[in-house]
């Protein structure tokens, strides 16, 4: 059952948004959700991981789809069904790239995740605005002097199509997240 998704157009460049968003180890620097992750190996389909939610137990994750640049898969069984993260990523235009989450649930276990739906849109949302920060830090081919010093990032966050909010940062020298 798809249960929603979330969407950002970040100004970054589409190799750095990969890395940071495929860098499992990092996840909790910028993932407000996150407290531990950590991924078994490379990051490739098969995979195995194990993260922690603030405030949660923790819990494992595969890798099961892996387009590199472009699109990965993760599922995280529970008991009675999974729940299936799928996560694109779209340049739009020269450093501007597009970033979608979107949420699946299979199985019995789909009401009672449905009660928690409404946090973990939140989450993915800020999330979203924050890779797009961590992004924005690293070292940027293509835009200019003036928006690397800045550490501009421009986000429109979508939620089914619905506009969310737009929010313009820009960060002094020295102080990017």
């Amino acid at each position: 059952m798809h249960l929603f998704e979330c969407e950002a157009t970040l100004e970054a460049c589409p190799a750095a948004v990969w890395a940071v968003w495929t860098d499992v180890g990092r996840w909790p620097e910028w993932d407000v959700s996150k407290e531990i992750a950590r991924l078994d190996g490379p990051f490739e389909p098969g995979a195995s991981g194990w993260a922690k939610q603030r405030g949660n137990l923790g819990g494992t994750f595969t890798i099961t789809v892996v387009e590199a640049g472009r699109r990965w898969v993760s599922e995280c069984p529970l008991p009675l069904g999974k729940v299936v993260f799928d996560h694109v990523l779209e340049p739009v235009a020269k450093d501007r790239v597009r970033v979608v989450k979107s949420v699946e649930v299979e199985g019995g276990i789909v009401p009672l995740v449905r009660l928690f739906a409404p946090k973990m849109r939140r989450d993915i949302c800020d999330s979203l605005a924050a890779l797009g920060r961590a992004a924005a830090a690293t070292p940027l081919a293509g835009l200019s002097a003036a928006d690397r010093t800045a550490g501009y990032l421009t986000a429109s966050l979508h939620d089914h199509g619905r506009f969310l909010a737009f929010s313009e940062v820009r960060f002094p020298r020295g102080d990017r997240p």
